[in-house]
C-alpha cells in the first residue's frame, strides 16, 4: 500500500497544472482460468483443464490530468474451474471435477494512460456466492459448498489495453486482465483437508488452491467534468479510431 501511495504522489507531482475530473463506464467480458494447485501439478494422476468465466458491471474513475487515475470496478459474474482425475475405480477412464461460483468484486485499480493505451494494477476484493461442484467420478453434484469454499478472497489484478474507438468524451476500450487469487480458495474449516481432491485418500491434507484468471475486458467509458484542453496533443486521451 505504501508503494502505491508513493507512486501516486510522484506521478501527481509531474504536472502541477493538472485538474481533477472523473468518468464512469459500463463493462463486460469473459475468459478462462485455472486452479493453481501444486498437488495437481505434481501428481501424474491429475491434470488441469481450462475453466471459463464472465462478468458485467460498472466503474467510476477519479482522474488527475490525462495520465493518472484510480478506477474502481464493481462487477458481478461467474467463475468455473476444472481438473481431470485418472486411475480411479480401477479403470482407465478420465473424470472431470468442476467448481463453480458466482461473485461480486470490488477492484480499486491504479491506471496510467498514455495516448490510446493504458496499464493498470491493484487489489480486487471478491465476495463469493452460491459455490457448488460436480464430480463425474462419483456422479455427485453438490449445490451448496459454502463450508468448503472461502466466501471472501483478495486478488492481485494486472491489465493493459487501449481505447479502440470514440472521442474525448465517449470511448470504447478493450484490454486483457490477469487475476491471481492471493488467498486459499478452500475455507479455513477445510484447509487441513485434501479438498478438492476428495477421491484420492493417499493425498495428504493441507492442499492449497489459488485460482488464476485471464479475461478479455470491454468498457464503454463516459468522461464527465472535462478539464480544459491543452494546446498540445501530448497526453490527450485519444482512441485508435476517433470521431
Amino acid at each position: 500500500m505504501k508503494f502505491f501511495t508513493l507512486l501516486a504522489v510522484l506521478v501527481f507531482s509531474l504536472n502541477t497544472n493538472a485538474q481533477l475530473w472523473f468518468d464512469v463506464g459500463l463493462k463486460a467480458g469473459g475468459g478462462s482460468g485455472f486452479m493453481k494447485n501444486n498437488t495437481i501439478k505434481s501428481d501424474a494422476r491429475l491434470s488441469m483443464t481450462p475453466g471459463y468465466n464472465y462478468f458485467y458491471g460498472a466503474k467510476i474513475g477519479f482522474n488527475y490530468g490525462y495520465y493518472v487515475s484510480i478506477a474502481t470496478d464493481f462487477t458481478f459474474g461467474k467463475n468455473s474451474f476444472s481438473f481431470l482425475q485418472n486411475e480411479l475405480n480401477s479403470t482407465a477412464l478420465t473424470y472431470k471435477y468442476t467448481i463453480n461460483y458466482s461473485f461480486f468484486n470490488i477492484a480499486p485499480l491504479f491506471r496510467f494512460t498514455k495516448d490510446a493505451s493504458y496499464i493498470e494494477i491493484g487489489p480486487e476484493f471478491s465476495f463469493i456466492k452460491k459455490p457448488n461442484y460436480s464430480d463425474e467420478a462419483t456422479g455427485v453434484v453438490k449445490g451448496d459448498i459454502t463450508d468448503e469454499i472461502s466466501t471472501k478472497s483478495t486478488n492481485l489484478v494486472f491489465g493493459f489495453g487501449g481505447y479502440i474507438v470514440g472521442s474525448d468524451v465517449l470511448a470504447l476500450q478493450m484490454g486483457l486482465r490477469f487475476h491471481y487469487n492471493l488467498t486459499n480458495l478452500t475455507s479455513d474449516t477445510w484447509s487441513g483437508s485434501s479438498f478438492p481432491l476428495n477421491n484420492y485418500p493417499d493425498i495428504a491434507g493441507g492442499v492449497s488452491t489459488n485460482p488464476f484468471i485471464v479475461q478479455l475486458h470491454f468498457e464503454l467509458n463516459l468522461s464527465l467534468g472535462q478539464i480544459a484542453r491543452s494546446s498540445s496533443k501530448c497526453g490527450r486521451r485519444v482512441a485508435f479510431l476517433s470521431f
